[in-house]
C-alpha cells in the first residue's frame, strides 16, 4: 500500500498535547485527494500537508501486520522532537472476491483512522498506548478503497497493525490481474494506488 510519511516538529500545537480522541474527525472522506478533517479538538489539524511531507513508500501488507507494531520511528530529518513526532497517510484498493462479511483488526500507537470507499469504519484517535479495535462490516464484490492515517504525536513508543479477518472462505475465485485478494483466511495484498474507475 502506498504510505506518504510526514515529519513534525514539536513546536506543532498538536504535538506533545493530549488532546483529541474518537470521534474527533468526520466519518467521510472529502474531496477528489481522500481528505480528513477534524470535526472538533484539534488545534491545527494540517498533520497530512505537503509542507511536512518527506518520502513515499510501497510498505507491504506484512508491514503494516506487525513489521510496524511496536518502537516505530520512521522519519527522522533533525527536526526540533525527531523522530518522535510524524504521520502517515496510507491509500489503495483491494479486491473482494465474495461478497460476504469480513472483519478488520487496527491497532495504534497514537492516532489512526480506517476508512473504506471514503467511510469511517474504525477510529483510535488520541493519544495513547497501543490499543486495538475490530469492526465487521458487509463487503459487495469488487473493488473498494482503502485510506489509513495515522500520527503519532508524543514522545514515547509509536505503533501500528491493520489485518483483516473473516471466518467465510471464497469459493472458486478468479484471479483479476493487478489486483490483490481479500480471501476468507485474510488479505492476499493491497493494491498501492487507486484504479480509475469508469464512469457511468
Amino acid at each position: 500500500m502506498l504510505g506518504t510519511y510526514y515529519n513534525l516538529s514539536s513546536d506543532h500545537p498538536d504535538m506533545q498535547v493530549w488532546n483529541g480522541g474518537t470521534g474527533m474527525v468526520d466519518s467521510l472522506l472529502s474531496g477528489s485527494s481522500p481528505t480528513l478533517n477534524a470535526s472538533a479538538n484539534y488545534n491545527q489539524f494540517d498533520w497530512w500537508d505537503s509542507q511536512y511531507q518527506v518520502f513515499q513508500r510501497e510498505d507491504s501488507d506484512v508491514d503494516l501486520q506487525s513489521n510496524f507494531s511496536s518502537s516505530w520511528f520512521p522519519t527522522d530529518t533533525g527536526l526540533p522532537g525527531d523522530p518522535n513526532h510524524f504521520a502517515v497517510h496510507w491509500e489503495g484498493q483491494f479486491y473482494v472476491a465474495n461478497a460476504q462479511a469480513y472483519t478488520y483488526s487496527m491497532g495504534s500507537d497514537d492516532d489512526s483512522w480506517l476508512f473504506i470507499d471514503n467511510q469511517l469504519i474504525l477510529d483510535l484517535g488520541g493519544v495513547h498506548r497501543m490499543s486495538w479495535a475490530n469492526y465487521t462490516m458487509s463487503l459487495t464484490e469488487g473493488y473498494h478503497d482503502i485510506d489509513i492515517f495515522f500520527a503519532e504525536h508524543h514522545t514515547t513508543q509509536s505503533g501500528f497493525q491493520l489485518n483483516f479477518f473473516s471466518y467465510l472462505e471464497p469459493s472458486n475465485p478468479v484471479p483479476i490481474p493487478g489486483a490483490i485478494w481479500l480471501l476468507g483466511s485474510g488479505i492476499a495484498g493491497i493494491v498501492g494506488i487507486r484504479l480509475r474507475r469508469k464512469k457511468k
